[in-house]
């Protein structure tokens, strides 16, 4: 028998960011989850449900039923577990190489390279990794810089 693709916990993580990210119902999570981790992981209801079924249960969803099916979006403490939890979900994302979070805000990208390099740790020269960080910092400066000239063109 195969590996699992998901570690314990990181299923229901995953369905808590989708739904962070927009309402869905179930079928929906199943597609999107197929369009991010496919054809690694195949999604079934034999694993999304109680999945979904859990988060509900731990007031971390909310459903609405409206003609049929229930939408599923995440609540207060939905959110607050995601921030609890972003450390895990960046190393699930750096494990998987997929991004699962929409990035309006640079804390996904830096919690994923803290997942890639917390292992580093010890390893390599911090000296040359400050110096590293400060070229990268300026560059990312740059970029600011540019994006603000555009636009005030």
């Amino acid at each position: 028998m195969g590996r699992r693709f998901f570690q314990h916990g990181e299923l229901p993580l995953v369905v808590l960011t989708l739904l962070a990210d927009r309402p869905m119902h179930g079928y929906e999570v199943m597609s999107e989850l197929a369009r991010l981790f496919g054809p690694r992981y195949r999604p079934s209801p034999g694993s999304v449900y109680p999945a979904v079924d859990a988060l509900e249960a731990e007031g971390l969803i909310d459903g609405e039923a409206q003609d049929g099916r229930t939408t599923y979006r995440a609540s207060a403490a939905g959110a607050a577990a995601l921030a609890e939890r972003a450390d895990a979900l960046a190393a699930l994302e750096v494990r998987t190489g997929t991004r699962v979070r929409r990035e309006e805000s640079l804390e996904p990208t830096l919690a994923r390279f803290r997942a890639r390099l917390a292992p580093l740790s010890g390893r390599v020269d911090p000296d040359a990794v400050a110096a590293l960080l400060d070229r990268a910092a300026a560059e990312i400066e740059s970029l600011d810089r540019l994006a603000t000239q555009e636009r005030t063109r």
